[in-house]
Order: structure tokens, then sequence, then C-alpha cells
């Protein structure tokens, strides 16, 4: 069970503050600084999918039938210009199969004749196939934030079929939603117009730098970090649309516009940057102060000018959450007031885990430059802190003692991201 901090909730403690010392800088110790409770264990943990369901001969039949009656729609309500998916480009070749076929059933949730049809030497009722079914259903949640309600997992879900017998060497094996969606049209057309007007006025003729940059610095303004959703079930379930690219860009499950916590951040930033034709991933890990107060966690990586590059627009997001934690009760409550309100000091807590290495992300240690100087030349004290972000990986995390659990299968998916070697300059 991961340990839950809760956001914008500030642990103060007695801190050796740097002492700084220079010809015209004379900084003392402040006794008390704050220290912010970074969000962790606010990524949705999805359950896993049910096991197959062997037909009948004469349901197979069914199914056949029903599938040379469907009508294919022209168009789709799902959107997105991305180029290429990375996870699907890196997937083995029988969890791409299963992903084409289900992205082709996702495309039409509503009907229930949409059903697809793969062929596969594989026995489907195997662990081996279960396996591959769920690291293709994760790889595309994460390739594609325009299916929030599949990554939500609660009013949509995959079911997977298979006919008991082999024949002439294959299996044949169906895949259809469980229920029709029925909010499908509603919900997709809402999450269209919010990304058209969202992007509006992202300026991307200038450079993708540029393009990133206007796109983070947006979405972190808009959205709020969805207490509420975050202090859900331990670990969170993705019943809510906090978790999702939906919940940032139109509204959570309570009807809050823009409300959403790690993983909503972290798929609306990957979508709304792949709808600008830059490469974006979902990246999902552990995150805390220290290694061992580290909880579920999502953020990103962003391919800019042929390079990777690490970000977490929630955690750059905590400007306003720090304005919480001050009081005029506090002792030296000016100095960090003066700090918040310097909109040089509050451009490197808006951008500090902004286009990093995988090295400075998985342990984060400000520098000096992070460190605010009071006018007065009397205080000097950091509001950033020591972090780590690390990624899903089965070995390091000891998930491998249990591979049927939908961890494994992400930290599977998420071992195949790139590494981002060095920071943004």
């Amino acid at each position: 069970m991961v340990r839950k901090s809760l956001f914008r909730k500030f642990v103060f403690t007695l801190t050796a503050v740097m002492l700084l010392t220079c010809s015209s800088i004379r900084a003392a110790e402040l006794e008390t600084t704050p220290q912010i409770s970074l969000p962790t264990g606010d990524m949705a943990e999805r359950k896993l999918s049910d096991p197959i369901v062997m037909l009948s001969p004469e349901e197979a039949q069914r199914y056949n039938q029903q599938m040379a009656g469907y009508e294919r729609k022209e168009t789709s309500h799902l959107i997105n210009r991305a180029e290429t998916y990375y996870y699907y480009e890196h997937l083995d070749p029988v969890a791409r199969q299963i992903y084409d076929v289900l992205f082709e059933v996702l495309k039409d949730p509503v009907s229930e004749d949409n059903i697809g049809l793969m062929m596969t030497n594989m026995d489907p009722a195997s662990a081996e196939f279960y396996y591959e079914f769920n690291v293709a259903s994760r790889a595309i949640c994460f390739d594609h934030p325009e299916l929030f309600w599949l990554y939500a997992g609660t009013d949509a879900e995959i079911s997977f079929l298979s006919e008991a017998l082999m024949q002439n060497g294959f299996y044949f094996v169906y895949f259809r939603m469980r229920e029709p969606f029925e909010h499908f049209e509603e919900q997709m057309t809402a999450f269209n117009l919010a990304t058209e007007e969202f992007l509006s006025d992202i300026d991307t003729g200038i450079s993708e730098y540029e393009t990133v940059r206007q796109i983070h610095d947006k979405l972190i303004r808009q959205v709020t970090y969805d207490t509420p959703a975050a202090e859900g079930p331990d670990p969170p379930v993705g019943q809510d649309l906090a978790h999702t690219a939906y919940g940032a860009l139109v509204a959570d499950s309570a009807g809050n516009p823009h409300y959403a916590v790690c993983d909503g951040y972290s798929l609306a930033f990957e979508y709304l940057v792949q709808q600008c034709g830059i490469e974006a991933l979902f990246i999902g890990g552990n995150a805390g102060n220290t290694e061992w107060d580290a909880g579920l966690h999502a953020w990103n990586m962003v391919k800019l000018d042929g390079n990777w590059y690490e970000v977490d627009c929630t955690w750059d997001d905590v400007g306003e959450g720090y304005l919480d934690g001050f009081t005029p009760e506090m002792e030296d409550y000016d100095y960090y007031m003066e700090a918040l309100g310097d909109l040089e000091y509050r451009e490197k807590l808006d951008h500090y885990l902004f286009l990093l290495s995988t090295e400075n992300m998985r342990h984060y240690v400000p520098d000096i430059e992070m460190y605010y100087i009071t006018k007065d030349g009397r205080h000097a004290f950091p509001l950033i802190f020591e972090s780590v972000h690390i990624r899903l990986n089965a070995e390091e995390m000891g998930l491998e003692e249990n591979p049927g659990s939908i961890l494994y299968m992400d930290s599977m998916v998420i071992s195949l991201a790139p590494q981002a070697l060095w920071d943004y300059l």
C-alpha cells in the first residue's frame, strides 16, 4: 500500500538553511521553513481485466453474424493528430496486433455490432495471452489520452472472448465493449471543443520549445489540483475523471471545471502536445520527497528537436498551493510572501521540473539558484526541496513477485520509455 500525501498540506520543519555570504549580501538562517508535501499516491491504479470468456460454436457464430452486419462509421469523435505513438511502436508483435484490433473497437464503443476479431496461435486462455492483452490495453491508454473513458475504467471496459477450440492451428479471439458506452458522443464532443479552445491561442509557429512551454504554462494556470479525488480509495481506482485528460480540460466527475490529479495533468499535457505535432509520453512511477515516502505518481516525457526531456506539470503547479500554507501569524511571513510575489522567483517555482534529464528527475536536488534572497539581504531560503521520481520498474520495485498485477503490466509498458540524457538548456 502506497502512502498518500495530501496536496497543499504543509509540514513545518526546523531546517538548517544555507548561510550565504558575499560582499553585498548578508543572509541569516530562518528558524522555520515550510516544506510542501507534494502530491503522491494520486495516480489511478486500474483493476485488472476480467479473464477470457470461452464461447460455444453457436455464440461465436452469432458474433460473426453481428460483425458481418456492422457498418463502420465514416468519421469518429476520436481525434489525435500524433504521427506516431511511442508505446505502440515498441510493443512485441502479439501485443501490437491486439492493440490494432482494440483500437478499431474503441473508435465506435456505442454499437454492439462493432466487434474486433484476431487470429493467433497463442492460447487465449493462457497467462501469456492475458499478459499481452493487458499490456496492449494499457499501452493504448498511455498513447491515446483521448480515450479518457477507457483509462477511467468504470463506464467503458473491453472484454475478450474466444472459441474454445483451435482451428487449423489458430484461435479466433473476439474483442468487444462489455456494455455500449452511452456517454461517448456527449463526452467526446465536450472534450474536442475544450481542446480546440485551449489550443486557440497557442502559437505553434515559433519553435517546439516555445510551443511546449506555452502549453505547460497555460495548463498549470488553468487546472486546479483535485484534492477530493486524490483522497479517494487507497490505492485510487480510476473512477473519477480527475484522473484523465477530460478532468483537466473539461471537468472531473463531480462537474468541477478543470479539476485533475497527476495522471489528469499528465494525460492532458501529452494530448495537447500531440495535437501540435510534437511527440510526448505518459510516465508512471513513484514520487515523493524521498524514496521512502514516495507514492504512485504520473508525469511526462516530451521530444524537442530530436531529444527527450522529462516534465512534471503537477508538481510545477504548486505556486498557488504555497499560498495556503502561509498565515500572518507565522514568523517571517512577510519574507515568504515577498518570495511568492517575486515574478522571477515564481518563474523558477513554475518550471523547476520542466525539461529535465531522467537522472535529474529521478533525484532532484535544488541548487543555490532555487534559494530566495530577501530584498533586505537578511534571509535566504528555498521553497523547492529535494525529491525523487522513480519510474515503474518491475525488478526494482519487487513487482516480479506478482506478475499478474496491473502495476506489473504497467511497468512493462513504462519500461519501454527512453532515457532523457540531459536537461534542456
